[in-house]
């Protein structure tokens, strides 16, 4: 009896989902949801209001494909994995990418980022009159990226950038090639005049994603078709760096932490994100009318090993309320805060050489930033679940003759 009542219960949820997805528009400005308007690659960035076009690294390229640019190291991998998602809740999100410095003014890399819906995901895949539950849908991104410093302090990048939708599994509903360019130039200043006030910088930063301007794809499948849109990413940011004076008595002759500086590096980052319109009129979303974002991150390195950080952040999306056809929009302004902690691990000079490269590990563990309405009551498949989780690992390979020495 327990059984039959257990599958009764599951069979009503499904259909009333179900009936909800067919009732109201579930505001999602665009089947790319991992891509452009989920988890980005980067858990720092994540940890910082989502701030990624002023940061420097491969995990960051796809939003300014002149951050590949900013790192020193002959090599880096980035890996990142981040799971969470208000609306899709099991949603992941796995990257991988490489970076390679061909000399000191060229920087080039490789990537890949994904996103995975959860299996048997109450949503339906809609393409024409094809609407049903697939088993499992997925986006991904392929990047190819190069940056060069034209002039002392400025590079310039260039991503080219495929994007395939599978819409229904193990099948490519969609794919297309999109250009991306950025920029970012780095300023000392000496804002603020104090002898325990070093390394003051400032740091210009902007980026156009898909700078072909190509905003309307074709999503098939079997003998359905269906035209969706693709966003248009103008960004601009800035960032104001410094270096005060640190020093903690525990840190005193242990091994992590020799050859430390004892000097805490402190960063601000703001962010500014427009959707632009696009040539084409006849897009099914208007969101290039509505959809802005706003970032703000700090962060503190201590002593270059230990990192803390925290943001806001804040994504305007049409208002709430109901549609011409009697349903609503299910979210609303995607807002909140983000916060993150992060460790440099010097492994190759605590293996005396051994291991090749030293790492970078960033996590965040906080709440999903909320996006949802407020004058209706969502099923709780939408809110049993608030957490996210986001862990960066970055290996940066050391050049033999930069080593530490065998004892």
């Amino acid at each position: 009896m327990n059984k039959i009542i257990k599958i009764i219960v599951l069979s009503s949820f499904a259909v009333f989902t179900n009936q909800i997805n067919a009732q109201n528009s579930y505001y999602n400005p665009t089947h790319y949801q991992g891509i452009f308007y989920g988890q980005p690659s980067s858990a720092r960035a994540t940890g910082m209001g989502l701030t990624t076009i002023t940061l420097g690294g491969i995990e960051n390229a796809f939003y300014n494909p002149a951050a590949v640019g900013l790192t020193n190291e002959k090599v880096n991998v980035h890996l990142n994995y981040a799971s969470g998602s208000q609306v899709y809740k099991g949603g992941k999100y796995p990257f991988l990418g490489i970076s390679y410095r061909v000399n000191e003014k060229l920087s080039v890399g490789i990537s890949t980022l994904t996103w995975h819906d959860e299996k048997n995901s109450p949503w339906s895949t809609i393409i024409g009159a094809f609407d049903e539950n697939v088993e499992r849908r997925s986006q991904s991104v392929y990047t190819l990226v190069g940056a060069y410093e034209v002039i002392p302090n400025l590079n310039i990048g260039l991503s080219g950038n495929y994007l395939v939708d599978k819409a229904v599994e193990n099948n490519v509903t969609n794919s297309e090639f999109i250009l991306s360019l950025g920029a970012v130039y780095d300023k000392e200043v000496n804002w603020i005049k104090s002898e325990n006030v070093n390394n003051q910088k400032i740091r210009f930063a902007g980026s156009l994603v898909n700078a072909l301007m190509k905003n309307r794809i074709e999503t098939t499948y079997q003998d359905f078709l269906n035209y969706r849109d693709l966003p248009i990413h103008l960004t601009l940011g800035t960032s104001y760096h410094l270096s005060l004076p640190f020093t903690a008595n525990f840190t005193k002759n242990k091994g992590f932490f020799e050859g430390a500086p004892n000097a805490v590096n402190l960063s601000l980052h703001l962010q500014y994100r427009d959707v632009l319109k696009g040539p084409e009129k006849d897009v099914v979303n208007t969101n290039h009318e509505e959809n802005t974002a706003f970032g703000i991150g700090a962060e503190a390195w201590f002593m270059d090993l230990i990192a803390l950080r925290m943001g806001y952040y804040k994504e305007d999306r049409p208002n709430e309320g109901p549609k011409g056809d009697g349903s609503r929009w299910v979210t609303h302004d995607k807002r909140g805060f983000t916060w993150g902690f992060g460790a440099n691990l010097p492994l190759n000079r605590l293996t005396n050489g051994k291991i090749p490269f030293n790492s970078e590990i960033n996590f965040v563990t906080s709440k999903l930033l909320n996006e949802y309405g407020s004058n209706y009551t969502l099923p709780s498949y939408f809110t049993d679940k608030n957490f996210l989780f986001s862990i960066g690992v970055n290996l940066k390979f050391v050049e033999k003759n930069r080593r530490v020495k065998q004892i």
